[in-house]
């Protein structure tokens, strides 16, 4: 943050981001989560195929790791493609969704993608669902970006209502 700041001379800006990005970090080591596991689903070419999930690389993986969360997909792809069935077995005590404007896929659509851990026969079966523990989170936030400090504080959010948060 201070490093582009200074290059696009807008240092006092970027100096603010480096507090909040700061406090974020502290608010989450905080929350003192204990045995918390999630999943992240960016989207699916279509409702009835695997989605695209996080991996153990990227923004997704960096929040989780910062707040003590277990990534239920082991995989070092940043978005490998996983089944249901995979991720149901794996039983996440959450799992965030992505919200986007583009419509490329069905699954794009966060409330599609609602309406589809509510209905389908496995995913639905999971702890995260049967307890609405579902997180709607910007999918600008899963990129590697500076709002992925947003997607930390949704995250930290999210954990303290769902009562989680030790």
């Amino acid at each position: 943050f201070r490093s582009l700041g200074e290059l696009g001379r807008h240092t006092d800006r970027f100096q603010n981001n480096v507090g909040r990005y700061a406090d974020a970090i502290e608010q989450a080591k905080a929350l003192n989560l204990k045995d918390v596991s999630a999943a992240f689903w960016f989207s699916s070419a279509e409702m009835d195929i695997d989605p695209y999930v996080a991996g153990r690389k990227g923004a997704p993986a960096y929040m989780m790791d910062k707040l003590g969360i277990r990534n239920v997909v082991g995989s070092d792809e940043e978005w490998p493609v996983v089944g249901w069935e995979t991720i149901a077995k794996a039983n996440p005590t959450m799992i965030v969704i992505a919200k986007m404007d583009r419509r490329r896929f069905p699954a794009d659509d966060y409330l599609k993608k609602i309406e589809f851990l509510k209905t389908d026969p496995v995913a639905s079966q999971m702890d995260a669902v049967k307890n609405n523990r579902i997180v709607v989170m910007d999918a600008h936030a899963m990129d590697a970006t500076i709002r992925t400090v947003a997607g930390i504080e949704v995250l930290s959010a999210a954990l303290k209502d769902f009562g989680l948060a030790k």
